[in-house]
């Protein structure tokens, strides 16, 4: 999140204008932002001291819960206790501890918006999670986990996440008050602005949903959680969930920014095949580019390797592919003849 991104949001939260989501990232980032003038000019003093209230009686209240202590927490104006909500969904007490204490730990998170008439993105994570946001969705994250307890995005929209294992550090989806929770597993979360319930879909692994701190259900491969959000309700069924996912691979997909090895993951999911890689460099180059739908497997590596200076071949017994550098490919020819 930059600093414009703050002010627009703080702008929507003075006019009530701010969603669950944004009202999160308020809390969250608000100390990182608090010194700047054209932050400090919109408040005023009672306003600023609510909100750093707040934030330390969210973090007294979290260290309380895990020594046992019980503290009665002061209750605040209806203005901070408008943050209060916010800050209790994203769990602030332990982040806001770092800010606090040491902010140099934690940077500010990206914002990858699809709002606009593209195809769906593919995305890789700072931890190396992939993720294929779908158009018009929109993701937030910390441009790195590095000093957090958790991997936490706001989702609004829907995205696919194939999450990489780490059991020191959850991995959490945030869609307003309903929490997505996992180590590392493979999962569809769908919650588009004006539709009436948030669906939770497992393709492999094992998550955790909850609404605010109350369990949901936890759900496996093939099972699914709906929220509804207006009546504050759940259903979990077994269900198809390649179904509920085909859309990752019916549409045009955008890869930005990414390394040659990230995308060649997203072909071996598409066209059930083995990509291997004889040199690291050609692996580890990145690229931005379309992937159109209608590609079939020769197109698509055809042109991702003119991207990247390389060449492949295809063992269709094996079902694997291999790829070289042009430099490599020509080294070989050579000493051949």
């Amino acid at each position: 999140m930059d600093k414009q991104y703050f002010l627009e949001l703080l702008h929507k939260y003075l006019n009530n204008e701010a969603t669950d989501e944004e009202q999160q990232f308020l809390v969250k980032y608000y100390e990182l932002f608090s010194a700047e003038p054209d932050i400090v000019s919109l408040l005023s003093d009672e306003q600023k001291k609510e909100i750093r209230e707040e934030i330390n009686a969210s973090i007294w209240e979290n260290i309380d819960k895990h020594t046992g202590v019980d503290k009665k927490i002061i209750r605040l104006k209806t203005w901070g206790r408008k943050i209060a909500s916010a800050a209790a969904i994203i769990g602030v007490c332990g982040i806001g501890y770092l800010f606090l204490h040491n902010k140099s730990v934690v940077k500010p998170p990206q914002s990858y918006s699809a709002h606009r008439p593209k195809p769906n993105l593919f995305l890789v994570l700072p931890d190396g999670s992939r993720v294929i946001l779908s158009y018009g969705s929109k993701l937030s994250y910390a441009s790195s986990f590095d000093g957090l307890t958790k991997r936490e995005v706001y989702l609004t929209g829907e995205a696919f996440f194939d999450i990489k294992h780490n059991n020191l550090k959850p991995f959490v989806v945030h869609t307003g008050k309903i929490k997505t929770t996992v180590l590392g597993t493979a999962f569809d979360v769908k919650a588009v602005p004006g539709d009436k319930t948030i669906t939770v879909t497992v393709t492999r692994g094992k998550v955790k949903v909850s609404n605010n701190n109350k369990l949901l259900g936890i759900i496996v491969p093939n099972q699914q959680i709906t929220f509804d959000r207006q009546k504050s309700i759940s259903m979990q069924t077994n269900i198809n969930a390649k179904n509920y996912t085909i859309w990752t691979a019916k549409d045009d997909l955008y890869f930005e920014d990414v390394t040659f090895g990230e995308a060649a993951k997203v072909l071996e999911d598409r066209f059930k095949v083995k990509i291997l890689f004889t040199d690291q460099l050609v692996r580890s180059k990145h690229f931005t580019s379309t992937f159109n739908k209608s590609a079939n497997l020769d197109q698509a590596l055809k042109s991702i390797c003119e991207f990247n200076d390389a060449i492949y071949s295809y063992d269709k017994a094996k079902t694997t592919i291999t790829i070289s550098t042009k430099s490599q490919a020509n080294s070989t020819k050579s000493q051949t003849n």
